[in-house]
């Protein structure tokens, strides 16, 4: 798979869909520059762990866990406004208070304190080196630093899968930061930061369903932006496949821009400019990416729920293409226009080149890296985001997104009793949408609880007795109760939540705190096998 791209489409409207081997010959011979996939991911340069997370690198006040005067990280002296960089790759579990915390891989977490502005929201993928926020002022315990500086820690879970966060010393852990190699003359395109693939085709797909889409939901994306744009976040409207018009230009033009051709582009541009996102960055394919993933989710600028619910929704590439492009990209009001056709067409031959060659047709695998963050983000897409607004059991309270979701992919008719409200039934309509687990039980936690305990595909933690032992999209499930945890998630009321779930003959499914006993009943934790 590696450096394979898709047909590249004439500018002007002429879709020529070559089969395979033919596409990848061309590209063999007039696009040399395109490079494998393992040409274009993170080298170790500098053989550090973690990058630098300022742009000082030398801590005014290091680690001390071992005298009278203890301090669990580094401190770095820092005018306020200064940029703060992710250490590593991630997903952002918290921005509460002064602390932004990222989690990383097998049980790491990143810790970065004091902060003028946040960039970034809980649930939001970031790369190393990319910033999060600018440093601001705060005080610490002697002898930590007071004043403007930035505050850091890393963080290890305790056990494979669960126990508590432990300090650790991170001194001998950070040094170069590890680019990708776009830089040097990789040639992928975009550049951005290490999103994985050997192309920017390929990158938007790993994208996606890292970010908890299906197969399916993702291959229609990327056949749309072949034909709105080749995958080239710097193309406009009208111009030949590596023409580049940077920000600055398109930003007061007329013409369409960018991956998924934003019109006018401002509508793209100056909500970025206005977070505080330079030109440079808006132009790269992982910022576009991420901006186009906000509008979909429908918490960034420009929200186009709609669209994201339609797409979640598809269970086929084909259905996947059309929403994208009838929801999102709106050529047309023409449903039977002949240009979905082509879009379809297209890709398939995303899925088919991309795909892990499980997920032809229906169905959709999230695929093993990204189960657990789709689980997150399947619930996040079908429940409200804030508790307490939509008491009552009619379908009508539901979302939009839960409502169509619901019926199709665990069967359960309107007529049975108040299904809108099951707990039961939302955590498996997530689990099977997601494609994390398409065998879920449709209904009854008693029923689900022992397919949890005795399918083989979880493990269950009997003794939770702290939030910090969970990890998102773990199943909490007790006496005649389940729900999801998401990890912290901002609410639409500006709250900050972690669990999903519907309530028997109270609510439908709603974003709302997360606990481990509930009146004197405890739950269990269930966590899907890697």
């Amino acid at each position: 798979m590696e450096g394979k791209a898709l047909p590249i489409l004439s500018a002007v409207g002429f879709f020529l869909v070559l089969p395979l081997l033919i596409v990848l010959a061309m590209l063999a011979t007039s696009l040399g520059s395109i490079g494998n996939a393992a040409d274009c991911r993170p080298t170790e340069t500098g053989g550090k762990a973690f990058g630098w997370p300022t742009e000082k690198h030398d801590p005014v006040q290091g680690w001390d866990d071992n005298g009278p005067d203890v301090h669990l990280g580094l401190d770095y002296d820092v005018a306020e406004g200064k940029p703060v960089l992710a250490a590593e790759d991630g997903k952002v579990v918290s921005t509460s208070g002064e602390w932004i915390k990222i989690e990383h891989a097998d049980g790491v977490e990143t810790w970065y304190q004091f902060f003028q502005t946040k960039s970034v929201r809980v649930g939001a993928t970031v790369t190393r080196g990319q910033q999060i926020g600018t440093s601001g002022t705060g005080t610490e315990a002697v002898p930590g630093k007071s004043g403007a500086h930035l505050h850091f820690e890393l963080r290890i879970r305790e056990g494979e899968t669960s126990g508590p966060l432990t300090p650790q010393d991170p001194t001998d852990e950070i040094g170069e930061d590890a680019q990708t190699s776009t830089a040097s003359g990789c040639g992928c395109g975009g550049g951005g930061g290490p999103l994985v693939g050997g192309n920017n085709q390929e990158k938007a797909f790993n994208f996606f369903v890292q970010n908890g889409y299906t197969q399916q939901q993702a291959a229609g994306v990327v056949g749309n932006m072949i034909h709105e744009s080749q995958v080239e976040p710097t193309l406009k409207n009208g111009d030949a496949p590596g023409t580049v018009t940077h920000t600055a230009e398109a930003a007061g033009g007329d013409l369409a821009w960018g991956i998924v051709q934003w019109y006018k582009p401002s509508k793209m541009i100056n909500p970025s400019r206005q977070a505080g996102i330079d030109d440079a960055t808006i132009e790269t394919l992982a910022y576009q990416l991420e901006f186009l993933r906000k509008q979909l989710d429908g918490t960034g600028a420009a929200a186009e729920k709609a669209a994201g619910d339609a797409l979640r929704a598809a269970r086929t590439v084909d259905d996947a293409a059309f929403a994208f492009a009838f929801k999102f990209e709106r050529f047309t009001t023409n449903p039977n226009d002949p240009e979905f056709g082509d879009r379809k067409a297209t890709a398939r031959e995303v899925l088919e080149t991309y795909g892990d060659g499980t997920a032809a047709g229906e169905a959709g695998e999230a695929g093993a890296a990204g189960a657990c963050t789709g689980i997150v983000a399947t619930a996040a897409a079908l429940a409200w985001h804030s508790p307490g607004r939509h008491d009552g059991v009619a379908k009508t309270l539901a979302t939009d997104a839960y409502q169509q979701a619901m019926g199709q992919y665990t069967n359960i008719s309107d007529n049975d009793q108040n299904p809108y409200t099951d707990c039961g039934v939302f955590v498996a309509t997530v689990m099977r949408m997601s494609g994390a687990d398409p065998d879920y039980p449709a209904r009854s936690t008693p029923v689900q609880e022992e397919y949890l305990r005795t399918s083989g595909k979880y493990e269950v933690f009997d003794d939770i007795n702290d939030l910090d032992q969970l990890q998102p999209g773990d199943i909490m499930i007790g006496p005649g109760h389940t729900f999801l945890y998401i990890g912290p998630q901002e609410g639409d009321d500006g709250n900050t939540y972690a669990a999903a779930s519907a309530s028997w003959n109270g609510h439908p499914p709603e974003f709302e705190p997360a606990y481990i006993n509930d009146n004197g009943k405890h739950f269990a934790a269930a966590r899907l096998k890697k």
